[in-house]
């Protein structure tokens, strides 16, 4: 089937707008949350580390005095947000009408599966990187020298990262919509969903990239750049910043995982709940 970006947009926002008293509430708890505790308690440690830059060894001390703090915000962080996407993506399926409640505990039964297909995606991107360092920096490296391998190999790593982005999208409607609960199933039915639209798909996500980087960068200088000149530098301006980036950030999710979720019923078809439904 020919993936139609503009109609995934349109049935993805429109069942935002349908829904968005519950969405938000659930983006509020899962995404704005762990934004504004994070920005309240790493913002001094991280400027410590801004303006040690130039000390390796102040630097290092900073880092390892809050490792800790770092790993419990990096890794919390991305649980906590890992449930809210797949609650969201559970709050969207087409596999009936759940509750807040029961979608949470779809999104926590399925929460596995999503981690394991992240450390695949993870543990063979560093396999590649290690082969294109060995192999094709190497060739490079002979011809060209150090430098231009250097950067063919970046390039090449951006390249393979984009590429598999692209193909692995719908791992998370497929693992709620379809009920996956095997990590590898659910990055095979991805890549076979995606096959002979990863180039639109490409172009799709690209713009909505280019979307979001434009609004929020809009919205820092429209909103935060005033309020610096009258706040000054201080809490209360971290604050706001994070208010800010974190709602910006919760709403961009919640329509980025809208979007998935209708761009898989398009390549997907209809569940086989709502085609039972049908002729019931």
């Amino acid at each position: 089937m020919k993936f139609d970006s503009n109609r995934a947009w349109i049935d993805a926002i429109a069942a935002v707008s349908a829904n968005r008293h519950v969405l938000l509430a659930v983006a509020g708890v899962f995404f704005l949350l762990p934004t504004l505790l994070s920005t309240v308690f790493l913002t001094d440690v991280q400027a410590q580390m801004l303006q040690s830059m130039g000390k390796p060894e102040v630097f290092e001390a900073i880092f390892y005095e809050h490792i800790g703090l770092f790993l419990g915000f990096g890794i919390g962080g991305m649980l906590v947000q890992g449930v809210g996407y797949l609650t969201v993506m559970a709050l969207l399926s087409d596999r009936g009408r759940p509750t807040v409640g029961e979608a949470i505990m779809v999104a926590l039964r399925a929460l596995p599966a999503l981690i394991g297909a992240a450390l695949l995606t993870m543990a063979g991107m560093f396999m590649a990187s290690m082969v294109f360092g060995l192999v094709l920096g190497g060739l490079i490296g002979f011809v060209a020298g150090t430098g231009v391998a250097s950067v063919v190999v970046a390039f090449a790593l951006i390249v393979l990262l984009v590429y598999l982005s692209v193909k692995f999208s719908l791992v998370v409607p497929v693992v709620i919509n379809e009920g996956t609960g095997n990590p590898v199933a659910a990055m095979t039915r991805s890549w076979q969903l995606t096959r002979h639209n990863s180039l639109r798909l490409f172009g799709f996500f690209l713009l909505l990239t280019i979307g979001y980087l434009a609004i929020a960068f809009m919205v820092t200088v429209v909103v935060v750049g005033p309020a610096a000149m009258l706040l000054g530098e201080g809490q209360a301006l971290t604050l706001l910043a994070g208010v800010i980036s974190g709602t910006i950030g919760a709403v961009a999710s919640v329509i980025l995982i809208a979007v998935l979720a209708y761009t898989h019923r398009q390549l997907a078809g209809p569940s086989a709940g709502t085609i039972s439904q049908t002729f019931e």
